[in-house]
């Protein structure tokens, strides 16, 4: 069975389209590559009520939730309020989160000495929840089961994701090949490799060529597949610039 896991993006900013959602995009692929399938992702405003109801909901069907913005000191960042209500933790002043976003202002002050930020709201976070290093930013992460909560801004995303990159895996591997056929032409093809193997497949057009990818819990299933799949004329393996077919 697989690992599964949700992404939330947060802001009315993305819903508006005022800014790409290029999070999404980012965290998917991370996640996907760790072996964890992505079975859904979620925009929703910067509005308790929306984020709680995504976070409560998803927590309970996936293994894995990964918020990402909302964190920060203006009146729209009302992540961690949200995901506190979620679980049902109250909110504390956490003493890392405290020393963390201290230390950050302080670096800033350093250039700007006139720069002010609210410290003790900043080290609000659900009580019991694990602080993450923000090494890009003033706003930590958080974990508070098995909900991540990282920044919105995309290098501050990155960095944080780092921190616990390790903690996600799971079973699920795919692998890639490439063919010149028109999609239509592909759709007997297609259908009998899902039957014959019992794997997901997936055609994903190009400018010039189509990418079929084969996904799958078992290796075995997976790569007889593959070598079933290489070997029709319709399809070709692979070049050189693209490895040998095989996603982590």
């Amino acid at each position: 069975m697989a690992t599964t896991a949700a992404v939330v993006t947060i802001g009315d900013e993305l819903l508006a389209g005022d800014v790409e959602n290029t999070n999404a995009t980012w965290l998917a692929g991370r996640l996907t590559d760790s072996g964890v399938r992505v079975r859904e992702i979620r925009v929703v405003p910067d509005e308790v009520p929306a984020i709680a109801a995504a976070v409560s909901a998803l927590g309970r069907a996936h293994e894995f939730v990964v918020t990402t913005g909302g964190l920060g000191s203006t009146p729209d960042d009302v992540t961690v309020d949200a995901v506190a209500g979620a679980l049902d933790r109250p909110l504390t002043a956490d003493e890392t989160a405290r020393a963390q976003v201290e230390a950050a202002v302080a670096e800033i002050r350093a250039d700007y000495p006139e720069f002010s930020h609210d410290v003790d709201a900043a080290c609000q976070f659900p009580t019991g929840a694990r602080i993450l290093p923000n090494s890009e930013g003033i706003s930590p992460g958080c974990v508070c089961g098995n909900v991540y909560v990282l920044p919105g801004i995309p290098d501050e995303m990155e960095a944080v994701f780092g921190e616990v990159a390790g903690e996600f895996s799971g079973d699920t591997r795919s692998r890639s090949v490439y063919s010149q056929t028109p999609e239509s032409h592909l759709n007997d093809l297609l259908t009998e490799l899902r039957d014959r193997f019992d794997v997901r497949v997936g055609c994903y057009p190009g400018a010039e060529r189509r990418r079929i990818r084969l996904v799958s819990e078992d290796e075995a299933a997976l790569a007889a597949a593959y070598e079933w799949l290489e070997a029709r004329p319709e399809v070709r393996p692979p070049d050189e610039a693209d490895d040998d077919g095989t996603e982590e």
